[in-house]
Formats: structure tokens, C-alpha cells, sequence
């Protein structure tokens, strides 16, 4: 080896340096991600949110920041109407249907953007059209930060190899927004408005039988945007997504063999929007994962999870599409 380094002395220097420069450029890019795209603790979403009101139940203690919950809200099974039921909770009819997901994790990432562009932002559907004089109350701000979210996805990548027939920007509960319709793909569940002017609270729909089913529950927050939403208005949309079944099982299928870990079986994201000044919004991305407690037909539960490696780029792959979706937004012009 040091015969290598002393006959090629050039290429060993260059090649310390290219590495000194790429992990430099890591780290410093990484800094500039967790500044602009904050991770923050599920306490620090508004309290009308409603993936706070799902991952903290009124009465449980504050969960930690992400990773790590000491304790998960276990979930039951999604009980309104689609022709995707659970497979292992239908294969045992003794099995009692309550309590049978848990949360392994979840992120939630904020960022402050000008309120001028983000009210002028264009849905698909709306593009050309002229501004109306709501575009800039809470829920059509909320309805723009996913437009923006879901235009800043499409143009990187994963658009690519993972969309597949995905229709205009729809707001009706069930629409397809991104990803595969039969294999990992996103779908609209609901939007919510704490407005003091426009209050709209989060009722689970019944889905088109067209659709898969979401993973599990996901709960009204009816309750606090009637006696808990404060004065701050702020608004929601919320989106579910599914991993292909085909890929859970054979993840189930090598954590009964002794491994650690195991994937989710999709979860939950909202894209929540705050008014905190005249010119300023905050924005707010949240991410909630859910797995199931009997993974294959067991009857034992199984806490097993993504490792904690998976996590952390989960993490950083969120904070890169919010970090895109503000610069999008700080681009549109008039």
C-alpha cells in the first residue's frame, strides 16, 4: 500500500482532495437544510393540526422529536369504505380489529416563505387564470404549498420510474397524486381550515371503491378546531401513501428470520400552512409512518422498524423536497 501511495503520489492526493471536498459539501449542505427546513417536535405544529391530534391523543404525553417515540398511539384499522381491506385482519375473523397498528416514526419540518408567492402560486388546474381575491385565505394557501410540493417532486428524479398515469391536481378525497395507482402511490385524504373566518374541520371520507385504502385510522380533529384552535389561522391537506404489498410481505418475510427491521406499510403526510405576519407564512411538512403490529397473520406483536440509517435518510430526502418546494415558491414572479 505504500508503494501505491509513493508511485502514485498524484492520483492518492487527488483523490484525498476530491473526498475532502465532497464531505465538506455534505456537511455544509446539510447545515443549510436543517436551518431552512427545521426539524421540529410534533408540540410545535398547530394545535388544530391534524397529524399532531393523530400522532399525540389528547391526554398522552408529548412525543419525542421523530425518532424514538417512547410509547406509540396504536391505531386500528382503517374502518371506512373501500374495497382495499386489510388482508391479515380479514384472513382472522377472531382477531379483534382495534389496536392492531403503531407508529414507528415520524418527521415534521418547518420553513418560513413570503406570502405574496405563495398566495400566486398555481394549482395545475387553475394555471393562467386570473388571481381571485381568496387565493390568499388559509385553506387555498395550504391547497398551493401541496401544488408547489407536488411540482417540485415531478421535476426531480423519482418522478421518472415511479409515476405512472398520475391525473391533474385534484382536492377531492381519493384523487392519485403522485406514484403508481397499484403499487407505491399517493393519494388526497382530506384538507381542514382553523380559520376564524373559514372553519373546516378534518372528517374521514369514504373513499371511492377505486382507491386503496389507507393504512390504518387517521381521526377527526373536529374537537380541537371547535375548542382548541386558538387564534392563529392556519390550514392543512392531507395525503396517504401505501408501500406495494408484495414489498411488506417479503420484508415480513426476513424479519421472521431473525433480522431487526422491517419496512412500514406507508403512512400519512400533511402540509400545513400558518399566517404568523403580513408578508411571512410558515409552512410545515409532516411525514407519519405506520406498521402493523401483526406483520404476516402473527398473533405476538412485532415492533420491529426501518433502521435507524433508514430514518435518517427519510429525513433528509424530506428536507430536500420541502428545501426545492420553497425555492419554487421564492421564484414565482407576479
Amino acid at each position: 500500500m505504500l508503494n501505491f501511495i509513493q508511485s502514485q503520489s498524484r492520483l492518492f492526493t487527488g483523490l484525498l482532495s476530491l473526498g475532502a471536498i465532497g464531505v465538506s459539501a455534505a456537511y455544509f449542505s446539510k447545515r443549510e437544510l436543517d436551518r431552512t427546513c427545521l426539524p421540529v417536535p410534533i408540540s410545535a405544529l398547530p394545535k388544530p393540526s391534524a397529524a399532531r391530534n393523530f400522532v399525540q391523543r389528547p391526554g398522552e404525553p408529548s412525543p419525542k422529536p421523530s425518532w424514538g417515540l417512547e410509547s406509540s398511539t396504536l391505531l386500528s384499522s382503517w374502518k371506512h369504505s373501500c374495497d382495499d381491506e386489510d388482508d391479515e385482519s380479514k384472513s382472522d375473523s377472531n382477531r379483534n380489529l382495534e389496536n392492531t397498528h403503531w407508529i414507528p416514526s415520524f418527521v415534521a419540518l418547518q420553513a418560513d416563505v413570503p406570502l405574496a408567492p405563495l398566495a400566486q402560486y398555481r394549482k395545475s388546474e387553475s394555471k393562467g387564470d386570473p388571481i381571485r381575491e381568496d387565493d390568499d385565505d388559509v385553506l387555498s394557501l395550504a391547497e398551493h404549498f401541496l401544488a408547489a410540493f407536488l411540482d417540485a417532486r415531478a421535476a426531480g428524479p423519482e418522478a421518472w420510474f415511479l409515476d405512472n398515469d398520475v391525473p391533474p391536481l385534484s382536492f377531492t378525497p381519493g384523487s392519485h397524486l403522485f406514484g403508481n395507482n397499484a403499487g407505491l402511490g399517493a393519494f388526497l385524504l382530506g384538507t381542514w381550515s382553523s380559520s376564524p373566518t373559514q372553519s373546516k374541520h378534518f372528517q374521514p371520507p369514504d373513499l371511492p371503491p377505486s382507491v386503496p385504502c389507507p393504512v390504518s385510522e387517521f381521526p377527526s380533529n373536529k374537537a380541537v378546531i371547535l375548542y382548541k384552535a386558538g387564534n392563529t389561522a392556519a390550514a392543512g391537506t392531507i395525503m396517504y401513501w401505501k408501500v406495494p404489498e408484495e414489498t411488506v410481505r417479503a420484508s415480513d418475510r426476513l424479519a421472521a428470520w431473525g433480522p431487526p427491521w422491517r419496512l412500514m406499510l406507508g403512512g400519512f403526510q400533511e402540509f400545513i400552512v400558518e399566517k404568523v405576519s403580513e408578508t411571512t407564512a410558515r409552512v410545515t411538512y409532516v411525514s407519519v409512518e405506520s406498521a402493523h403490529l401483526h406483520p404476516g397473520g402473527t398473533s405476538k406483536r412485532d415492533f420491529k422498524r426501518v433502521p435507524w440509517v433508514g430514518y435518517r435518510l427519510h429525513v433528509l430526502y424530506a428536507q430536500v423536497l420541502l428545501y426545492k418546494t420553497t425555492r419554487r415558491l421564492r421564484r414565482v414572479i407576479g
